[in-house]
């Protein structure tokens, strides 16, 4: 058991998908230093694959929030 129930999940929770978790890992990895090819090959793309970049979203957006040190 999980220890949660949908009722608990916010009333959008179905847009979150694989994809999104797959975009959201491979973006904080990047974010994080680490190599595409490292990425890349934990997302099972090709290690030369251009499909990973499409994953990685731009990390400079994230630089000045406004919510960064607020503890969430």
């Amino acid at each position: 058991m999980l220890g949660w129930s949908t009722q608990s999940l916010p009333s959008n929770a179905e847009a979150v998908t694989a994809h999104s978790l797959r975009a959201g890992g491979a973006t904080v990895a990047y974010a994080a230093g680490v190599p595409v090819s490292v990425i890349a090959a934990h997302g099972r793309w090709s290690p030369t694959s251009p499909v990973v970049l499409g994953y990685i979203r731009a990390v400079d957006r994230w630089r000045d929030n406004a919510m960064r040190n607020v503890g969430l």
